[in-house]
């Protein structure tokens, strides 16, 4: 049997769908028990918030849950379902769901999470620091975590007043960095040190799956250089494991009058700009992702956790 679910933030709750596809054949009534888990992305495991059980019926083979339970209004809250159906009731083989027991579970173990996104970036990222709502718009449905950095580099040293570079913070924050992780950074680099590569694998061995990497305005020729650099490693299919889905900035704000006497920069149109076009990308990392493992589950790979969306057979 093939499980789809999902769950989706509004606001300071989260809303669950999960379906199974039965024989078409069956039908009856599935008594199913629910837990909701939500809590810091530093958590190494996620808090009870919620729990109940209802009786689902099953038509032509189509089992359908919904629930909804507060998860908290920051917006790198992270939150998910624990959904056990009992499909004994009907004469179908059971479901083994281990996350039931206990007040506290690692992510991994839900049935569906938030989907989860940690976004990385310099002075321009950084605008969303100081035009009010961006963070919020830009997290809309997701748990959003920012780690945005003025005078940032990808790997080198830092210019003052000195901030890690995004490769030491992909090796040091804690918690979850969720599935997909947006790169908005290389203003303050040479093309000579933007090492793709080294980033990449630093994020694989983090869990991480999809990277939207933002291109630079080319404004100069490093910023040029630096984006053949980033579709260069596109091309080439990323790392083992990890694909880069390549964002292009440069053509999304193309004569927008959203910046600042440098054309970098962003005026606070421009915050809502960039806002609005991080947030598209993610959602379409989601749907590659959700993709992807819908491909894997009806070839038969086996169970499967995606930044928000589980199948499994």
């Amino acid at each position: 049997m093939l499980v789809d679910a999902e769950v989706r933030r509004s606001g300071t709750r989260m809303h669950a769908t999960v379906r199974y596809r039965l024989d078409p054949s069956v039908s009856g009534t599935v008594p199913t028990a629910w837990r909701a888990f939500a809590g810091s992305r530093e958590a190494h495991r996620l808090r009870a918030v919620a729990h109940g059980s209802k009786a689902i019926g099953v038509v032509k083979g189509v089992y359908g849950f919904t629930a909804r339970a507060r998860m908290g209004g920051a917006t790198d809250r992270s939150g998910g379902f624990c959904v056990a159906p009992d499909f004994a009731a009907i004469g179908q083989p059971p479901v083994e769901v281990a996350c039931m027991a206990g007040e506290r579970v690692m992510r991994r173990d839900l049935t569906a999470t938030v989907p989860e996104a940690t976004v990385f970036g310099d002075s321009v990222g950084a605008t969303f620091d100081w035009v009010p709502g961006t963070r919020e718009a830009l997290a809309k449905g997701l748990s959003v975590r920012y780690d945005l950095r003025s005078c940032r580099r990808l790997v080198a040293a830092p210019c003052p007043p000195g901030p890690p570079s995004v490769l030491s913070s992909v090796r040091s924050l804690p918690g979850s960095l969720g599935d997909i992780v947006v790169i908005n950074v290389g203003y303050n680099d040479w093309a000579a040190t933007y090492d793709v590569g080294r980033v990449l694998r630093a994020l694989r061995a983090r869990g991480v799956q999809r990277v939207v990497w933002i291109t630079l305005r080319e404004t100069q020729a490093s910023y040029r250089q630096i984006n053949q650099r980033i579709r260069s490693a596109a091309r080439r299919g990323g790392v083992r494991g990890l694909g880069i889905q390549v964002a292009d900035w440069g053509r999304a704000s193309r004569g927008r009058n959203w910046f600042g006497a440098d054309q970098v920069h962003l005026t606070s149109a421009g915050g809502w700009g960039l806002a609005a076009f991080t947030r598209r990308e993610i959602r379409e990392a989601v749907v590659w992702l959700r993709d992807r493992d819908d491909h894997r589950s009806r070839r038969g790979d086996g169970a499967d956790a995606v930044g928000g969306i589980r199948r499994s057979t």
